[in-house]
């Protein structure tokens, strides 16, 4: 009986300490997923369709450093300026 007591109440704890959805908003074009715990910690992603067809995801945790993009496809990918095979002038 003891043992099978243990074990209940240690599902119970499992299941209690296991992150809870705060969002989960499906639409048309967009998609909002939160996991955690409100005012304390949460990570989550959302993703939309442009009109151009193109689909965006933003993943995010908020926590108390604040709140920070850990993964994104949303802005694009930095291209140096300046054309391949001319060096960088010196300051003198």
């Amino acid at each position: 009986m003891k043992v099978l007591l243990i074990v209940a109440l240690a599902l119970v704890a499992v299941a209690a300490a296991r992150p809870s959805d705060v969002i989960d908003i499906e639409q048309d074009h967009m998609e909002h997923e939160q996991e955690g715990e409100p005012g304390r910690a949460v990570e989550g992603e959302y993703s939309w369709v442009a009109p151009d067809g193109n689909e965006y995801v933003v993943k995010y945790v908020a926590d108390r450093f604040g709140y920070r993009v850990v993964e994104d496809n949303v802005l694009p990918e930095f291209r140096d300026a300046k054309p391949t095979g001319e060096a960088e002038e010196e300051d003198e």
